[in-house]
């Protein structure tokens, strides 16, 4: 069965637009463009998933993570300001 997402932001910031959804269960997905060449991370530390895809300047990249504060995670991960960062995760409710 597949997860239904709900798009919760949309927005351009440094640069970029990034959309957030959310699935049913509580797991985010960003989808952006990178602007580094990142080799991408996975890790889990309890309930707690983050991965961010490896991807080249321009390419486009999706994250997915379970949870508001890994989101937080991985919008760092993705080279987002803390400033971009807290006005995203704060904007959701």
């Amino acid at each position: 069965m597949s997860a239904s997402w709900k798009t919760v932001y949309e927005g351009q910031h440094e640069g970029r637009s990034i959309t957030v959804r959310e699935s049913g269960d509580g797991t985010f997905k960003v989808l952006t463009q990178q602007n580094v060449h990142d080799e991408g991370i996975a890790y889990q530390d309890g309930k707690t998933f983050v991965h961010v895809s490896p991807s080249s300047v321009g390419e486009q990249v999706e994250s997915e993570v379970t949870s508001r504060d890994a989101l937080r995670e991985a919008l760092k991960e993705l080279h987002f300001s803390s400033a971009t960062v807290s006005a995203i995760v704060d904007h959701l409710h």
